[in-house]
């Protein structure tokens, strides 16, 4: 959501370790592949509080423009405004959820929940299976994970709009980080882009799917 521009060689990596971790866990391998994922969510941890100083960065030349030109620059900076509350408002969203899922596999007293913030290292109960897809999934299909699906189709397409038709390679980038079609599963079967993420998932690799989203 924050990420703009190509991946650098730490964020494919940290892809690539994602995919990988995501294949082993469907596969059932050992508790060492869930503690694995700890490692993967620092790393997009990090990248996430890089792309925010660059984000600052530019907001903060955008804020310089509008003083210097008001009238040419207003258009512009009116949209990335706007972006930049849409987006500030999807992250916010994933990091409560992230908090909520912690909180109340552990308790509202977990160590792990800092600041409004889950740190990961601290996580406990890593490995539990069923409060992540309580939270998300639900009894009868009504967790939180459609509405964030929801929220996410909603955010893909007000981008696109800002966009506009004449820059496929922006375009390209956000329907493929953004996207939330079913997915095809190593059995060659078809599952919701909701249940494929979320459900029977141990905590930490759900917490990394809300970062690597995030």
């Amino acid at each position: 959501i924050m990420a703009s521009g190509k991946e650098t060689p730490r964020q494919k990596m940290i892809g690539m370790m994602y995919l990988v971790l995501t294949a082993l866990l469907a596969l059932n391998v050992s508790k060492e592949a869930v503690e694995a994922f700890k490692r993967v969510d620092e790393g997009l941890t990090k990248t996430t509080a890089n792309f925010m100083e660059k984000n600052n960065s530019v907001y903060a030349d955008f804020t310089a423009k509008s003083i210097a030109n008001p009238k040419k620059s207003a258009p512009w900076v009116a949209k990335a405004k706007a972006v930049q509350s849409r987006a500030n408002e999807l992250f916010d969203y994933m990091a409560a959820l992230k908090v909520e899922i912690v909180t109340k596999t552990e308790g509202e007293d977990s160590e792990a929940v800092v600041d409004g913030k889950v740190d990961t290292e601290k996580i406990q109960k890593i490995d539990d299976l069923n409060v992540p897809s309580e939270v998300m999934i639900g009894a009868n299909n009504n967790g939180k994970a459609f509405d964030l699906k929801a929220a996410l189709v909603d955010y893909r397409e007000f981008l696109l709009e800002q966009i506009g038709p004449n820059h496929p390679n922006v375009t390209n980038s956000i329907e493929n980080s953004l996207e939330t079609e079913d997915v095809k599963q190593l059995d060659g079967t078809t599952a919701q882009w909701e249940m494929h993420n979320f459900q029977s998932l141990p905590l930490v690799a759900v917490v990394t799917i809300l970062s690597k989203l995030q």
